[in-house]
């Protein structure tokens, strides 16, 4: 017996609330006034209902595939959350944006907004696959096998208005990895493309199955190379595996990992056999364990040398729509107008030639950022917690800030 998110799911498509969303809005229709899978299914389009410290209001989780963020863009999430929210913006460790504090009769404006900057929020909440990340300075890094900024966005474009893999059995959460150092974060995804070098020839190798939470499971390794041609094709036959063979029984056993469980590697192997086109060249070595964390704060030369990253310390991903405002402006002074969101809940700005260092720095430290922290700092992370979030037990983000002070 399917579990009710199911059967609401059937009954209406997430992608349809859309023109009820639109009604809502210009009715300002009340949320306790909202049939209650509506608000569900507004998840599809990245509106997060919020019933704690802001009850009536709503959270936008913005897409930043590949972390990828350019000037215009970031003045427009900032000028959002001054206009509509609390003014306060929050970077995720999927790299994603999140605004609070929206209410109903802005939402379709919000989103309006977005797309006119190439933005979009769709499908980054619920039963559907979130950002896709890679690492954060992807196409930069001198020691780099491969840029994967464009393989995100073509393993994007394979669901994001797709109608049949915007209806999972629960959420799935995709990544990339260019460099030959995969860091802890690469093995708790559902699946993972790592490159490697083997023979001379760029490819990847594949985890699926990784799980963050409160039973957490590093993901298992398929014994398989991947050409980057390849990629999306293996993507969408592994999303189909999840569809078919993934339960919606019982809603505690239906991410990745259970089906993993329940089949093997080798059942995995064997459904990509079966369906791809293509064979798969064997690999039997797994992947390299990486480090514990990215470094992703502080100065970093790029591939071209006349070219450096500033990878900027956000405490916990929360800033101002100050801050965020002043970076886009900053990135378009000292560099190329562009920044990268980080899976670190971290911002960088890129294409800072070496003589702008000193200035880019200081006009950071007059946002109160810094190219500089401890390890403490570095790695410390906090999910929204009981502030806005409505599956939260505790608050989080106001504990942590006291303990990095």
């Amino acid at each position: 017996m399917a579990n009710p998110v199911e059967t609401w799911k059937s009954e209406k498509h997430p992608f349809e609330v859309w023109s009820d969303v639109e009604r809502y809005a210009a009715e300002q229709t009340p949320m306790q006034e909202i049939d209650s899978a509506d608000l569900e299914r507004m998840k599809w389009h990245g509106f997060f209902y919020r019933k704690r410290d802001t009850p009536g209001r709503y959270m936008n989780r913005i897409r930043i595939t590949a972390g990828e963020l350019s000037a215009d863009q970031a003045r427009e999430i900032a000028f959002i959350a001054y206009e509509y929210g609390h003014g306060i913006i929050d970077v995720t460790t999927r790299a994603n944006v999140q605004v609070q504090g929206l209410d109903i009769e802005h939402l379709p404006k919000v989103a309006k907004r977005l797309d006119n900057v190439g933005l979009t929020s769709k499908q980054t909440g619920h039963d559907n696959i979130r950002n896709v990340f890679a690492h954060p300075f992807s196409g930069l890094l001198p020691d780099e096998l491969i840029d994967t900024r464009q393989l995100c966005h073509d393993v994007t474009a394979l669901f994001i208005d797709s109608r049949e893999y915007s209806d999972l059995p629960r959420k799935m959460n995709i990544c990339l990895n260019g460099t030959d150092n995969h860091s802890a974060h690469f093995w708790t995804q559902d699946i993972s493309f790592l490159a490697t070098d083997f023979e001379g020839e760029v490819v990847f190798q594949v985890l699926v199955a990784g799980t963050q939470g409160q039973n957490p499971h590093l993901a298992w390794h398929l014994p398989v190379f991947v050409h980057p041609s390849q990629v999306v094709e293996v993507t969408r036959s592994l999303l189909d595996l999840f569809k078919v063979k993934g339960t919606r029984e019982k809603r505690n056993k239906a991410r990745m990992r259970f089906l993993l469980e329940d089949v093997g590697v080798g059942g995995v192997l064997e459904w990509l056999e079966q369906d791809l086109p293509f064979r798969l060249i064997p690999s039997v070595a797994e992947p390299i364990p990486g480090s514990s964390w990215d470094e992703l704060v502080g100065w970093f030369r790029q591939s071209d040398p006349k070219f450096w990253t500033m990878g900027l310390s956000i405490p916990l991903g929360r800033m101002t729509w100050q801050q965020l405002e002043g970076l886009a402006i900053l990135s378009k002074r000292w560099g190329s107008g562009q920044l990268r969101t980080t899976h670190e809940q971290g911002i960088a700005v890129i294409d800072i030639p070496k003589g702008f260092k000193d200035a880019a720095a200081t006009d950071a430290a007059r946002l109160g950022l810094s190219v500089h922290c401890d390890e403490f700092e570095q790695n410390t992370m906090a999910c929204t917690g009981s502030q806005f979030c409505n599956i939260a037990v505790t608050e989080t983000k106001g504990h942590m800030f006291q303990l990095i002070e």
